[in-house]
């Protein structure tokens, strides 16, 4: 699969401290706070891991080591079965999202040694374990439910912490991969 030419977004699954980390704040409407990938829109002289590399400097303030992805998995839309595909890239991505006529979404996995920690673009961030994962897709959770049972947050604004945390597509998928092959994502939280 070769999809450099038409790649929308890129972003990665940055694990620090055996925690997946992403970002939090207020949904447009303002009625929940969005858990959100690390990631945005690639820019033209860009391809789509220079782009998440550069979001996750933007939105994290931390340079993420990217590794290859043992399956790179394929969405058409983010309710779909995912399936399995070939890419021939340096670096595998672990997700593709999106098709031809359209345009794709990709998400990368790696590591950050450094703490990450919200930049200007970002309300805050949330330093998930696959527990925490699964309780924010499976429940109804407000960030002070979350934190209020040992959960980690780094907020650099105000947010109303009486609101719903709402998971975004990326962590939707991220929660079914650890119920589907939570051994690979244990051992990579391990090292």
């Amino acid at each position: 699969m070769d999809i450099r030419k038409i790649v929308k977004t890129a972003g990665a699954y940055v694990i620090y401290n055996e925690c997946f980390i992403f970002q939090v704040g207020p949904t447009k409407d303002g009625s929940k706070l969005g858990v959100v990938r690390l990631g945005g829109h690639t820019e033209d002289y860009e391809n789509s891991l220079d782009t998440a590399k550069r979001e996750v400097l933007e939105e994290a303030a931390v340079n993420f080591a990217p590794i290859n992805a043992p399956t790179t998995y394929y969405l058409n839309n983010w309710a779909d079965e995912p399936s399995h595909v070939e890419v021939q890239d340096p670096i595998r991505p672990l997700l593709i999202k999106g098709n031809e006529k359209e345009s794709y979404t990709v998400m990368y996995i790696g590591y950050s040694d450094a703490e990450p920690f919200p930049s200007s673009e970002t309300s805050g961030l949330l330093f998930l374990s696959p527990e925490d994962i699964l309780h924010i897709c499976s429940r109804r959770l407000t960030l002070k439910e979350f934190t209020k049972h040992g959960g980690r947050a780094v907020l650099k604004e105000k947010v109303d912490e009486k609101l719903l945390l709402e998971a975004f597509p990326q962590l939707q998928f991220l929660s079914r991969l650890i119920k589907k092959e939570s051994e690979w994502i244990n051992s990579l939280l391990a090292k």
